[in-house]
């Protein structure tokens, strides 16, 4: 079932094999800027990354792997990259601010090694996972990543690709997404998405959304401030508050206590200082 060394022609000829640690050497420094390239998943959509992604102020998350690499079924099988597509993709619960692609680097790899178990693989890669999957003829889009002069390189490899195209490693030891969030956060800055607010001063974000028992305002400060906010019902009813408190530079959890509520939208009033921010929430007790 586990392959050691598969050739594949990637401008040169290239061997990838699986590893459980991927050393930065054999791939761009971090902060690389790259150039535009696309690719396409296995509904037939492509994605370009300047025009569908960096452009309309996404980032990119990448994680390239191969059907027969037990490490890459590993991290498969922790589901932070769905989770996380869950909550910052397409109908993400908190923005739509982030691409998550799964990358077959094996150009011999067939939609039935994907469906799985083979004898080329570890298992079904595609049944419960949210994002999308390219499986291409030709896996060029490796040689973006790969430092120059490198013929070898491990998998998994995962990266995310900031709106400014820079190119960051991921440590596949990161399984959740709190986690990820903030190191893509570290490198990438906080995107301006529906329920994610990029201010003079300030940032936030509210999630989980929808919520049941509670939701959380995740508050980042440049400055001390005083804070307040108040939820209300789609009648204008107040249903829940907070007075305004002096809050530190830094980061604030605020949590807000739904387990009461009707199911349904509600509507949060952040106020930071002078500046006030609506967003809304759905709870689904």
């Amino acid at each position: 079932m586990k392959k050691t060394l598969l050739t594949l022609t990637i401008a040169l000829v290239t061997s990838v094999y699986c590893s459980k640690s991927n050393a930065q050497a054999m791939w761009n420094p971090d902060g690389t800027v790259l150039t535009d390239f696309t690719y396409t998943d296995l509904n037939g959509t492509s994605y370009s990354l300047f025009n569908d992604i960096n452009n309309k102020g996404k980032h990119l998350i990448v994680d390239f792997s191969a059907t027969w690499c037990g490490p890459c079924w590993s991290y498969h099988g922790t589901h932070v990259l769905d989770n996380y597509f869950d909550m910052y993709g397409k109908n993400g619960n908190v923005a739509d601010i982030s691409q998550v692609i799964l990358y077959e680097v094996d150009n011999t790899t067939t939609l039935t090694d994907l469906q799985g178990p083979t004898a080329n693989s570890w298992g079904d890669w595609i049944t419960g996972t949210t994002h999308p999957i390219a499986n291409p003829a030709s896996p060029t889009l490796v040689s973006k990543f790969l430092a120059p002069g490198v013929n070898s390189y491990g998998i998994p490899a995962v990266f995310v690709v900031c709106q400014d195209h820079k190119m960051y490693q991921i440590s596949t030891g990161i399984t959740d997404v709190t986690t990820l969030r903030d190191y893509v956060v570290s490198k990438c800055g906080v995107s301006i998405g529906v329920n994610e607010v990029l201010d003079l001063g300030f940032s936030f974000e509210i999630y989980p959304n929808p919520a049941s028992s509670s939701t959380t305002i995740y508050l980042n400060l440049d400055d001390a401030n005083t804070v307040s906010y108040s939820l209300k019902n789609t009648l204008g009813e107040e249903v829940a508050a907070q007075v305004s408190s002096d809050f530190n530079s830094g980061k604030h959890n605020v949590e807000i206590n739904t387990s009461g509520l009707a199911n349904g939208l509600y509507f949060v009033s952040l106020n930071v200082g002078s500046r006030n921010i609506n967003a809304r929430i759905v709870v689904n007790n």
